[in-house]
C-alpha cells in the first residue's frame, strides 16, 4: 500500500484570495485523492509545521514564509507558491525549482482599462501597492493602454517605497493624491483592499463615488466589495481552478511523474460590477436612466424603442445621446449586456447554448453566435472551450 500523502497549506484562512485557492486544492482530492490536508487557521503570519514524512509532502504558501525555502532545501520537499513579491522574485527560487501560482496581471490591466473606457472616461489613475510584483505590472499595463489611447493616467506615488506605513499613517498621502487628481476620475486599484481604502478616502473627503471617483479593485472579494459604501466593482479571478491544478502539480512532484518549475496560470473570469463604478464620466442622467434600463431588462425581447419609451423621448434624441456620450449605438449596449451574461453562463455552467441564448435575451443561438463573432472574434462554443471552468475544474 503506497506511503499516505500530505498537503501543508501555509495560508492564510481569513481571506477569500487564499480560501478560494483552498477550495480548489480540496475538490482535487476529493476527485483524486485522498491526501491530508493540513492548514493552520489565521492571517497571513504562519507557523511552519513539523513534517513527519517529507518524501510524500508537498507545500503550498507563499515563498515568504519562515522555513519554506530549508524545507526545499533541504528535506526536497515540492513547494507551489502565490504572488511573488518583488523581494522574493530571486535566483533561489529557479535554482531550487519553486513552482509559482501567477495572476494574469496584464490581462487584469487590459480589463480594468477597456471596463472604465467603454463607460467612456477621460481622466484615470492607477493606485497599487510597494514590492508587489503583481500590482507593478497592473500598474504599467493600465497606464500603457490608457496612454495608448492619448489619455492621462496618474499614478500614486508611493510615500515610503518600503511598504511599511500603516494604513493611518498612509491617509493624509492617498487623500491628497486623490484631492489632485482631476475630476470625474476613473481609478483602478491593484486589489480589493487598496479600492476600499480608497472608497473609504472618498467618503471622509466629500468626494461621490461614483459621480467624482469610480473605483475598481480586483480579487471580488464578496466581504470587503459589500461592506465597502457604495459596493466595490472587482475583477473575479479563477482562484479555485488555480488551486485545483496546485494540487495537481503537487501531487505529479511528490510522485515524480513531472520535475522541474511550473508556472500556474491565475486567470481573471469576469468584472462584477457594483456601484463604484456603475457611471459614466459626462454625467448624463439620461444615459444613466437607460442603462439601469437596459441592465435590468436585457434578458427579455427588448430594443432600442423600448428604452426611448421608458424614458419618453424620441429614439433618434436617444442615439445621439448614446453616440455622443458612449460612442457607441443603443443597439450595442444592450448586446455587450446580454453577451456578458452569455459569457458568465459560459464559463460557469454546461448550459446548451440554445439555453444561453434564451436566457440572455439573444432569443436564438444564431443571433448569439453572430454577437460573439462581431465581439468576441470566436464563436461561443470556441469561447466555452478556452474559458469553461465547469469543464475544465471538474476533468
Amino acid at each position: 500500500m503506497p506511503q499516505h500523502t500530505t498537503f501543508y497549506i501555509l495560508l492564510e484562512t481569513s481571506r477569500n484570495f487564499t480560501r478560494m485557492l483552498i477550495r480548489g486544492v480540496i475538490r482535487w482530492s476529493n476527485l483524486y485523492g485522498p491526501v491530508t490536508i493540513v492548514t493552520s487557521p489565521g492571517h497571513t503570519e504562519q507557523e511552519f509545521p513539523k513534517i513527519q514524512t517529507p518524501e510524500r509532502s508537498g507545500i503550498i504558501s507563499r515563498l515568504s514564509t519562515p522555513g519554506v525555502l530549508k524545507a526545499r532545501k533541504d528535506l526536497g520537499i515540492p513547494i507551489v507558491t502565490i504572488e511573488p513579491s518583488v523581494e522574493t522574485l530571486n535566483v533561489q527560487k529557479e535554482k531550487l525549482e519553486i513552482s509559482e501560482i501567477l495572476s494574469n496581471s496584464p490581462k487584469i490591466a487590459q480589463w480594468g482599462a477597456e471596463h472604465f473606457l467603454s463607460r467612456g472616461f477621460r481622466h484615470f489613475a492607477f493606485c497599487g501597492l510597494p514590492l508587489r510584483y503583481w500590482s507593478d505590472i497592473r500598474e504599467r499595463e493600465f497606464q500603457r493602454i490608457i496612454t495608448s489611447q492619448e489619455l492621462n493616467c496618474f499614478i500614486y506615488p508611493f510615500p515610503d517605497p518600503s511598504g511599511l506605513l500603516s494604513r493611518k499613517e498612509e491617509y493624509p498621502f492617498l487623500a491628497a493624491w486623490l484631492n489632485s487628481l482631476p475630476k470625474p476620475v476613473a481609478v483602478m486599484t491593484c486589489n480589493d483592499d487598496r479600492g476600499s481604502q480608497i472608497i473609504e478616502i472618498c467618503n471622509q473627503t466629500g468626494y461621490p463615488v461614483p459621480e467624482q471617483v469610480a473605483v475598481l479593485g480586483v480579487d471580488n472579494d464578496d466581504l470587503i466589495c459589500e461592506l465597502s459604501q457604495p459596493p466595490l466593482s472587482s475583477i473575479a479571478l479563477d482562484l479555485e481552478k488555480a488551486g485545483f491544478h496546485a494540487a495537481e502539480l503537487l501531487w505529479n512532484l511528490i510522485s515524480h511523474q513531472t520535475s522541474g518549475y511550473h508556472c500556474i496560470p491565475l486567470e481573471p473570469t469576469k468584472i462584477v460590477t457594483r456601484l463604484s463604478s456603475d457611471m459614466t464620466e459626462q454625467g448624463d442622467e439620461l444615459i444613466h436612466q437607460a442603462i439601469r434600463f437596459i441592465r435590468e431588462n436585457y434578458q427579455s425581447p427588448i430594443g432600442v424603442s423600448n428604452v426611448a419609451r421608458e424614458l419618453d423621448i424620441s429614439r433618434r434624441t436617444l442615439e445621439r445621446r448614446f453616440t455622443a456620450v458612449l460612442n457607441r449605438s443603443v443597439r450595442e449596449q444592450i448586446q455587450l449586456f446580454r453577451l456578458e451574461q452569455a459569457k458568465d453562463l459560459l464559463i460557469f455552467t454546461n448550459d446548451t447554448i440554445e439555453q444561453i441564448a434564451e436566457l440572455t435575451g439573444f432569443g436564438n443561438p444564431k443571433s448569439m453566435i453572430r454577437a460573439f463573432n462581431q465581439l468576441e472574434k470566436m464563436t461561443p462554443s470556441q469561447f466555452r472551450k478556452l474559458n469553461s471552468v465547469a469543464d475544465k475544474i471538474t476533468k
